[in-house]
């Protein structure tokens, strides 16, 4: 199986929020590997507490929905002649309240990445932002035993011992690899292979990573 990509512009705006996130999985993965018995705990609540959210998310959606029916059905009558003032305002802070509690039950979004996720965010993209990558002709390949770094200027090797940590986002893999090294790579940019294996291949190499390699690591 092979994998190839040739580098194009990093110009996507929507690249400095998904590269801050893709450094707070990596920051989670670090953090669970240094403290397991916390993370354990961690996830134990979070799996006991889930299911009593969703319940309760169900039960303010419901109550929502009852609350402006029966706002609708005061408001009505009492827009008909003769109007009842009462039956409106009634009504509509019934509507209101049912609306307030329905947008209550939504599920939150995930915490943004902290500060310095983004800070880093910003330096990881410095360098492909300010890149011709037209004229560097740049193309990464993924072979069985590493992968191959290829560009108008040279070519350099890395073997999948030195992979560390693979991370995903809806259009960026963050490959982390001897060390703090960091290769970024577009699914854009992925012109050979199917996107959805990537991952599955190069998790599976770090499983696998005493693999023989010959030749020098960038």
């Amino acid at each position: 199986m092979e994998f190839v990509f040739r580098i194009t512009d990093y110009s996507d705006p929507a690249l400095d929020a998904e590269t801050a996130e893709l450094l707070r999985q990596r920051l989670e993965a670090r953090s669970r590997e240094a403290m397991p018995g916390m993370w354990q705990v961690t996830d134990r609540l979070e799996a006991w507490a889930t299911p009593a959210v969703k319940g309760r998310r169900r039960r303010y959606a419901l109550q929502g929905a009852a609350l402006i029916a029966l706002g609708v059905f005061a408001v009505v009558p009492g827009l008909m002649e003769p109007r009842v003032p009462s039956l409106i305002l009634t009504g509509s802070l019934s509507i209101l309240a049912g609306l307030l509690t329905i947008y209550g039950a939504k599920v939150k979004s995930p915490p943004e990445p902290p500060a310095s996720c983004r800070r880093e965010a910003a330096k990881l993209l410095k360098f492909p932002g300010e890149t011709d990558w037209e004229a560097l002709q740049a193309q990464v390949r993924f072979g069985e035993t590493g992968w191959t770094v290829k560009t108008a200027e040279g070519e350099s090797r890395t073997g999948y011992g030195q992979l560390r940590g693979v991370f995903e986002s809806e259009r960026l893999w963050l490959l982390v690899y001897g060390g703090e090294r960091a290769l970024l790579l577009q699914k854009k940019d992925l012109v050979s292979g199917e996107a959805g294996s990537f991952l599955p291949y190069l998790q599976g190499k770090i499983i696998n990573s005493n693999l023989p390699y010959e030749g020098e690591s960038i």
